[in-house]
């Protein structure tokens, strides 16, 4: 890469921080999602997926943030490797920062992304690391035990993968599911008859549940935001409506 920017954006979007709450100091990495950036990122994204992505949430909604994105995706796809090590340094920074202030570190990689970053979840296998997916193998190697021990997964529904999200759920998954309910307000206890925790309440899915044997896995509910509030989310099936 001709010029190092950074890449982990740290606790700096209010839902990372309440992770404190709980003990954690977040770091998250945020690429151009889909192909925006001339290179696909989001392998599994259906058409509502594309359409009502948080991409322009935030902090996200200025060019420079694009423009960032954009900038860090190409320098992924150029040089790999580079891009691993100095993404392993800043994760061995952030490592340093959360312990000096008292917190444990964890990282999710794809914060509007849906890529294979074992190489780098391996280099540090004493740190937890976290993701949602829609890729429905993907989700089906973590429940067999197949991808590594500090990696958890959070499958996500579209308009298009109910079937293989129940199959998830039964097999002891979480899956996120995005409801019309505003800011402030309570989420419904159930849906589908399985549990729903507020995901808004902080961004740490793997403290949501343990994955165990014959325990079936919970709904992560979220509140539409962004595009999916704002431009007619709440009309399609991205946004579910509750029952």
């Amino acid at each position: 890469m001709a010029k190092q920017q950074k890449l982990l954006n740290i606790d700096a979007n209010a839902k990372t921080v309440k992770g404190q709450k709980k003990g954690y100091m977040t770091g998250i990495l945020y690429l151009a999602p889909a192909n925006l950036s001339g290179r696909e990122v989001c392998a599994w994204r259906t058409p509502e997926c594309s359409a009502f992505c948080l991409n322009t949430a935030g902090r996200g909604q200025f060019n420079t943030t694009q423009k960032s994105r954009i900038k860090k995706t190409k320098a992924l796809f150029k040089d790999r490797a580079a891009f691993h090590a100095q993404l392993g340094k800043e994760i061995q920074a952030l490592e340093k920062r959360a312990a000096k202030a008292g917190f444990k570190p964890c990282v999710r990689l794809n914060g509007t992304s849906d890529l294979d970053f074992t190489p780098v979840i391996n280099a540090f296998p004493h740190i937890q690391f976290y993701d949602y997916t829609k890729g429905s193998n993907r989700m089906l190697q973590y429940l067999e035990g197949k991808l590594p021990k500090n990696y958890h997964l959070t499958f996500s529904l579209s308009e298009t993968n109910m079937t293989n999200a129940l199959l998830a759920l039964e097999a002891g998954g979480n899956v996120a599911v995005v409801f019309p309910t505003k800011k402030g307000k309570d989420l419904p206890k159930k849906y589908m008859g399985y549990k729903v925790v507020d995901g808004d309440e902080s961004d740490l899915r793997f403290l949501d549940t343990k994955r165990r044997k014959g325990v079936k896995g919970v709904i992560v509910g979220l509140r539409a935001k962004g595009k999916a509030r704002s431009e007619g989310g709440t009309d399609s099936t991205f946004v579910r409506e509750v029952a």
